[in-house]
């Protein structure tokens, strides 16, 4: 058994069972005063709710994300990877190399040639007559030679791609192999292997950065190891004119070189095979048959292994309460997170790693959430891209497209729409926002959350996208969390620029996100703000519930901007005409005219809808 076996072993299982469980409590409880909602004067929970680390595409680690979350001050962090990606469902791993592009279980893998340094020749050979005696019913391997024009290095080097950006995985637990053949290697002229890991904070009188490991074949026959900051450098043995197999261990030597880190929150990011030349010395050969494959597993032991970290770096990071969730990525019209007291791994119908188009797929994973007792998120309704922002026309076009699909299957039965992207698909905060209207126009009650989908966790507040949320909620247990959620008890905003309250209270009892009805003709909801932005305004924005639907995907909204003065009490009564019946909630504008937080809405209806009122949503 290994030494990071046995270390893992040692892992306290029943930590892990209460985190599956939703019982244990990573980090400690606030202070009692803090952790009970009183109304404004509380203090909320503040919550990260949409953050990928080494399981997903992108450079960023649980580690990194918590350093970021204890630098920021914020209370909760949910972990939310992408399903197929931590049971790297569909991914390729057996590569042929017979050319500079394949397909690998219907995944399209290429290689992209890089060159550095000053060469004098260099070359990247896909050779059809030459395979390795473990390839020889697939012919072909690829040939890197190089020669430098000095005495310094220069490289040629081939990096791997894929669809999807399916060659980036988890490191723990795995196993690269690949076949080389040194042609002319020696101590100035070798063949590499470089697998660059994700990044992480300054640690251990290091810096910040992504850690790096270079496997080098030179011509020595034994394995030495050297490390100079965040680089690791391990020579392998392998014999010159012949086929030698090359198997690594990342994470193994991740452990060896840096043992204050955990090796099992790390991701191979790039992998490039290359020829270094140094002092004008020919370095030659041929590479072919990669594999990258970890032991069997269950579905959840993926799962499982982030349960230990969690539990690990509670112990590091014992400000940020940690909770596991799950972005369930392969459907249609968007992905799903699940927000829960015990998430397992979802069953795939496509054995590609790709979205099934049948919308079917989609409605069942949030019936899925629901028999599990969880919430689930409509994620950025506009797409994952971050393009320049259309025109406002396209802008609006767009927001009319999108409302109409959500509205067709009542977006898709989920309890929670991401509104909190100050720009994401091309669409900004506004339309954003008047998505979120037009749900709400047509009794769609949505909570709506303000995420950043930080895949990198290395400037939470200084990014553009850097949306938390927070909610008002008794603790910071699940159950409470999950509580204010149904019921719309958040709002949500910019951290760097925001420190406050926001709440909405209707009639003096009936609290933000709630649907109340009522026979009387004006109803007056209480805008509860703390620490407004000076010389800012609140825009009250009203809407009619009217139930308009698919024919008429606007908000039809009416707004009103007030100065954050008027605020100086710490709320404002608004008389709301509610003849028609309504929906209110604010934003909170700095002097710019950036919106910087968001509340919630309140329904004031007349009658109680065909659907009735979701009883999270009921005032009591």
């Amino acid at each position: 058994m290994s030494s990071i076996s046995r270390r893992h072993v040692l892992k306290t299982t029943a930590a892990v069972a209460a985190i599956g469980a939703g019982r244990l409590s990573l980090g400690p409880q606030p202070a009692a005063a803090e952790a009970t909602t009183k109304g404004a004067a509380s203090r909320p929970v503040s919550m990260a709710m949409h953050i990928h680390a080494s399981w997903s595409e992108g450079n960023g680690t649980m580690q990194g994300h918590l350093d970021q979350a204890t630098r920021a001050g914020i209370d909760v962090l949910w972990w939310t990877e992408h399903d197929f990606r931590m049971a790297e469902h569909g991914y390729p791993n057996l590569i042929h190399m017979n050319g500079a592009a394949e397909q690998v279980n219907g995944v399209a893998w290429s290689w992209a040639e890089q060159r550095e340094g000053t060469l004098a020749s260099s070359q990247v050979l896909w050779d059809k007559t030459t395979a390795s005696p473990g390839d020889a019913s697939t012919p072909g391997s690829v040939r890197l030679s190089a020669t430098s024009a000095g005495r310094d290095a220069a490289a040629v080097r081939i990096s791997a791609g894929a669809t999807n950006t399916v060659m980036q995985r988890s490191l723990y637990d795995q196993t690269i192999e690949v076949d080389v053949f040194p042609a002319e290697v020696s101590p100035h002229a070798y063949l590499t292997l470089v697998v660059s890991t994700s990044w992480r904070p300054a640690t251990a009188h290091r810096p910040a950065g992504q850690y790096t490991l270079t496997y080098v074949v030179d011509g020595t026959q034994g394995r030495s190891r050297s490390r100079s900051g965040l680089d690791g450098v391990v020579h392998l043995p392998a014999r010159q004119g012949r086929w030698n197999t090359l198997r690594i261990s990342p994470a193994e030597d991740i452990e060896r070189f840096w043992p204050d880190l955990e090796s099992r929150d790390a991701a191979m990011i790039t992998l490039t095979l290359g020829a270094v030349s140094e002092k004008e010395r020919l370095a030659d050969g041929w590479f072919d048959l990669l594999r990258i494959s970890r032991p069997a597993r269950s579905a959840n032991a993926s799962l499982r292994v982030q349960a230990e970290l969690m539990a690990g770096y509670a112990r590091r990071f014992p400000t940020v309460r940690q909770y596991q969730g799950l972005e369930v990525s392969l459907v249609k019209p968007t992905h799903v997170n699940w927000f829960g007291h015990k998430i397992t791994m979802p069953e795939f119908a496509n054995p590609l790693p790709v979205a099934d188009p049948d919308p079917a797929a989609g409605l069942a994973v949030v019936q899925m959430i629901h028999s599990n007792g969880g919430l689930a998120s409509y994620n950025h309704p506009f797409g994952t891209a971050h393009p320049a922002e259309l025109p406002p026309e396209g802008q609006d076009a767009l927001r009319a497209a999108v409302a109409k699909t959500v509205l067709a299957d009542r977006a898709m039965g989920c309890d929670i729409l991401e509104v909190g992207y100050p720009s994401r698909g091309g669409v900004d905060l506004d339309r954003h926002s008047q998505l979120w209207d037009v749900c709400s126009r047509n009794a769609l009650f949505l909570t709506g959350t303000g995420v950043s989908d930080d895949h990198s966790g290395q400037d939470w507040l200084g990014q553009e996208s850097n949306f938390v949320t927070w909610a008002h909620a008794r603790s910071r247990d699940l159950g409470d969390l999950l509580t204010s959620l149904a019921a719309g008890r958040v709002y949500f905003g910019d951290p760097a620029r925001f420190s406050g309250v926001v709440d909405l209270l209707v009639d003096g009892s009936a609290p933000m996100g709630s649907v109340t009805t009522s026979r009387a003709a004006t109803r007056t909801v209480r805008a509860i703000l703390t620490k407004p932005p000076v010389g800012g305004v609140v825009r009250i924005v009203r809407g009619t519930v009217d139930l308009a639907g698919e024919a008429q995907p606007e908000p039809g909204t009416t707004f009103t901007d007030m100065p954050t003065s008027a605020w100086h009490r710490g709320f404002v009564d608004l008389p709301v005409d509610t003849g028609s019946p309504r929906f209110v909630r604010i934003e909170v504008r700095d002097g710019t005219g950036k919106v910087i937080a968001l509340s919630n809405p309140v329904w004031l209806l007349r009658d109680t809808p065909a659907g009735g009122i979701p009883a999270p949503r009921r005032a009591h």
